[in-house]
């Protein structure tokens, strides 16, 4: 093999036609992770002998002719919040530094049998909760884009090793957009989908409420093919056969104050408006709509899921504080201070928001939209130096809106900043339309072809 598949799609192409092997490719993956990862912090643990044990399988069951999964040969890795059996699931903790389950997670295990070859687990942020800081027992993931800056929030590590090439796809799980954020900070395309389509059993919690799992991948047909796996699904043509979408009068609802807020930066504004402009070239009507207030919204999952976490975390806080990390320990100091009447208020005031946006994908009502389209994130990634600085402060308030509605979200690149880092755009539609926001985002990444002749992409790179 000369040079690594572009895509999971191509790389499938070649396995199929038996220009390459499963054996290959992971090879080629944890070459790359041995070479890179030392300074990039992508995982926290690499499954080597597993993955080539799973991998020379794949390639003996192809050889022999037997059915595969929709996914074999390919490597993928998971978060590790996911449980996987006799292999450790730390959730980036010290306190479960040599925590080895029983069992893998449901996801994992479908995963497994659709063929996809776990390369290890992939850093995250302290119980998805806890915010890095210089002195944590596993270092922070870094932006595959530049080493000095963040790369998202908690499933920082997933878009990390996905970004950096080591693999073609990671699971992640999104509570308050830890999979959207990510993506929109790495220039890759993660996905939220509608809340308990993809099964959680087997996730190590942070809100009951909110947590949802999805997938972060390069581009928008690799996204789709891991989410047909990940659902299930025995097939994936089909679905890329379909694709293609004629927007006729396709009708995108935006809430012009959201991107007009002072959170947002100039250049990210500039950038969502020429997005604008190229979904109407595509076909599309702009619908001016009002969603709820941006720092509403971020203050009501802040309260679900900081009363959610500190019930959830309470045995630690108490008993191992010496084990947890100093970001962790600040949000718990904050989380304590939730009232229950607080939490009550805010699953109300949750419940209310699922009924207003439900409401406008509502299609017998003359103002429907079909998607909505909102900025992926205020500004681009920060550096780590003002994350360990600032670590509670507010970011990506954009996603919270759907993390509280349970509708799906897409988030992929926008273009990119004057300094080089990633700017993203996100779609949200009804509950289960998973697959019009995939032709919606296939159709903008097209157009938008973002990547055409940059030779810094990271997983492009030598």
């Amino acid at each position: 093999m000369i040079a690594p598949p572009a895509s999971l799609e191509v790389a499938l192409s070649l396995l199929k036609a038996g220009r390459v092997t499963a054996s290959e490719l992971v090879e080629y993956s944890i070459n790359r992770i041995y070479q890179k990862d030392s300074d990039f912090h992508a995982f926290i643990t690499i499954t080597k002998d597993e993955a080539l044990s799973h991998a020379a399988l794949i390639d003996e069951k192809r050889k022999n002719g037997e059915d595969l999964g929709i996914l074999a040969g390919i490597p993928i890795a998971h978060k590790d919040v996911l449980f996987t059996k006799d292999i450790r699931t730390t959730a980036g903790s010290k306190a479960f530094s040599m925590f080895k389950p029983d069992a893998d997670a449901l996801l994992v295990q479908m995963l497994y049998e659709a063929g996809a070859i776990s390369l290890g687990k992939t850093n995250c942020h302290e119980f998805s909760f806890g915010s890095p800081s210089p002195t944590d027992f596993f270092p922070a993931a870094r932006n595959p884009w530049n080493i000095d800056h963040m790369p998202g929030s908690s499933s920082s590590g997933s878009a990390a090793a996905v970004g950096l090439g080591y693999c073609f796809a990671a699971t992640g799980s999104d509570t308050g957009g830890s999979i959207r954020h990510p993506a929109a900070a790495s220039g890759l395309v993660g996905m939220k989908p509608t809340r308990h389509l993809v099964p959680i059993e087997g996730l190590i919690p942070l809100s009951q409420t909110l947590d949802t799992l999805g997938v972060l991948t390069r581009n928008v047909r690799d996204n789709l093919i891991m989410m047909c796996a990940m659902t299930g699904a025995k097939e994936y043509q089909p679905f890329l056969d379909g694709l293609l979408l004629q927007f006729n009068n396709l009708r995108i609802g935006v809430d012009l104050q959201h991107w007009q807020d002072d959170s947002v930066q100039m250049e990210v504004r500039a950038a969502f408006i020429t997005a604008l402009e190229m979904l109407k070239e595509l076909g599309a009507v702009i619908v001016p709509l009002n969603l709820p207030d941006l720092k509403n919204t971020a203050s009501v999952a802040g309260a679900i899921i900081n009363f959610e976490a500190f019930q959830q975390l309470t045995p630690f806080y108490s008993h191992q504080q010496e084990e947890m990390g100093q970001g962790l320990i600040q949000k718990l100091q904050i989380a304590s201070q939730v009232t229950q009447e607080s939490y009550d208020a805010a699953l109300l005031q949750s419940q209310e928001f699922t009924q207003e946006v439900s409401q406008l994908f509502d299609r017998s009502q003359e103002q429907y939209v079909d998607v909505i389209v909102s900025i992926g994130r205020e500004a681009p990634a920060e550096t780590m130096e003002a994350l360990y600085t600032n670590p509670t402060g507010a970011r990506s308030s954009c996603n919270r809106l759907y993390s509280l509605t349970g509708h799906p979200a897409i988030t992929i690149p926008m273009g990119f900043a004057d300094n080089g880092l990633p700017l993203a755009i996100q779609f949200a539609g009804q509950f289960h339309d998973e697959y019009l926001l995939y032709q919606v985002a296939h159709a903008f990444e097209s157009k938008l072809d973002v990547f055409k002749n940059r030779n810094d992409v990271p997983w492009m790179s030598v």
